[in-house]
């Protein structure tokens, strides 16, 4: 069995280390419909191991789909090549760190790579070969994009982003290319249409898991995903590049669609309901933009990378929220903002309730840190509603730490803002009929200050716990007591 020194490469090695520590199960005659996605779903509530099916009903051996890959800390951690002994606020610092020093790692073109061992077009293309689940029972199709990279190119300035949409299939040449709005690839395929093209795009259905996490992230504007990646790993992302659309496909990817976008107006079709993040079917059936597939890249054996969502408190989609908290505080960096301590973000999606630890230096320094995270369109200020600032003694990982300071340091009269019109996404539920209607995808945030208020934080009640110097002594000295 191969094992990784580092970073795992793709989805075959990722899933290689796993079997190794014995936490992947082969699956063996599960059926497509449903069925897959029931027992993804019961495997994630009891944080079990990753799945690997194979001999799908209606399908040929090697011809498989993983799921829950990504669900726990510890395979997050070796994804992202995170040292499995930190605290899950420790790595977020330490993702925060190392992107704090980033430097562009461009992608290397290469001739060939695994991805390239079968092709499929013109009339043999047929993305309907490749056993895709229909996840819930109440979703609209069968999504074969759910653990997906999207590949596109700003038509203005050149360069690739790499992002994370719903892909539901709409016939053998045609899937969904569903996402909310403001988003970079939304933004992108629009100025092609602007300009009367149609928009090229790239999917990878199954890709090395950092790839994959990566395109979860916001980045900012102009900054690529495949650089990002090259900069983390220490080395190039090897790609090849698409007969049609001279985008970049990685070389190790397991299954790939090349293709062309065109405007709503000349091909939108009806996609969705999907069971969501957020728990619900939110966001409906309507028409969406669709891509028309003009090549198929895949491994032998191929391997399809299913992530689909389920309801809250299980989390399948990156337990520590890498994708969420690490931008906003980066981000808050750039912004001179003084002492911040610590950021997390909890709930479904780990989008929804961001917390900031801060050593407050001056009067209105929580609220001033609290209304920068708000107005940042990325990571749970985005579409989240609240926003909790606590003192630098709470860990905003610890939900029991925050809970306890909002009970007794927030006065409500005084510490709670409600503030509208904030860009919230058409999968809220929370979205009223009419607000929908018209498109107002606006939501309230909350702002809760959880800190000790400041002109009289020095008077505040002490804490009733055993200072760490009392703690330490009693642990040398009654060790056998605490030992494991």
């Amino acid at each position: 069995m191969k094992k990784s020194d580092g970073i795992p490469q793709d989805l075959r090695e990722f899933l290689n280390i796993l079997e190794g520590k014995g936490n992947l199960k082969v699956v063996e005659g599960a059926d497509w419909n449903i069925e897959i996605g029931a027992i993804n779903e019961m495997m994630a509530e009891k944080k079990g191991p990753a799945l690997l099916f194979d001999k799908i009903k209606d399908y040929p051996k090697g011809y498989r789909v993983a799921t829950n890959i990504l669900h726990r800390n510890d395979f997050q951690k070796i994804a992202f090549g995170i040292p499995e002994n930190l605290s899950n606020l420790d790595a977020v610092k330490f993702w925060k760190d190392k992107w704090n020093r980033f430097k562009p790692v461009p992608p290397k073109v290469v001739n060939k790579g695994p991805v390239l061992e079968n092709v499929m077009e013109g009339k043999d293309i047929d993305i309907l070969k490749f056993p895709t689940p229909k996840w819930h029972e109440h979703d609209g199709g069968r999504y074969i994009g759910t653990g997906v990279a999207t590949i596109t190119r700003d038509p203005e300035e050149g360069w690739i982003n790499v992002g994370t949409y719903r892909v539901m299939i709409q016939d053998k040449k045609t899937v969904a290319f569903y996402s909310s709005p403001g988003k970079h690839a939304v933004i992108m395929r629009e100025k092609y249409w602007a300009q009367g093209k149609e928009c090229p795009v790239v999917m990878c259905f199954g890709q090395q898991p950092l790839i994959f996490g990566s395109s979860t992230m916001g980045l900012p504007w102009g900054v690529s995903e495949l650089d990002m990646v090259g900069y983390m790993q220490g080395k190039p992302v090897d790609v090849i590049l698409g007969k049609y659309t001279g985008l970049p496909i990685p070389a190790n990817a397991e299954l790939v669609i090349e293709g062309f976008s065109p405007s709503t107006k000349l091909d939108g079709r009806p996609e969705g309901p999907f069971g969501e993040w957020t728990g619900y079917y939110a966001s409906g059936r309507r028409d969406e933009p669709v891509v028309h597939i003009k090549r198929i890249y895949f491994r032998n054996n191929t391997i399809i990378h299913g992530q689909p969502p389920i309801k809250p408190p299980v989390n399948t989609w990156f337990p520590i929220p890498l994708h969420t908290a690490t931008m906003l505080w980066t981000e808050l960096d750039k912004l001179g903002l003084q002492n911040i301590t610590g950021i997390y973000v909890h709930g479904p999606g780990n989008r929804v309730i961001c917390v900031i630890s801060l050593k407050q230096r001056f009067l209105g320094h929580a609220r001033q840190v609290a209304t920068a995270a708000g107005a940042l369109l990325i990571g749970g200020a985005c579409t989240g509603r609240y926003i909790i600032t606590v003192d630098e003694d709470i860990d905003p990982s610890d939900l029991d730490e925050v809970l306890w300071a909002v009970c007794t340091r927030c006065d409500p009269e005084m510490a709670i803002d409600i503030v509208p019109g904030f860009l919230t996404s058409p999968l809220d539920p929370m979205l009223r009929p009419e607000k929908r209607e018209r498109g107002d995808f606006t939501t309230a945030k909350v702002f809760i200050n959880a800190c000790k208020p400041y002109h009289w934080k020095d008077r505040f009640p002490p804490i009733n716990r055993a200072p760490s110097e009392t703690r330490e002594k009693v642990m040398k000295k009654f060790k056998e007591l605490f030992s494991k």
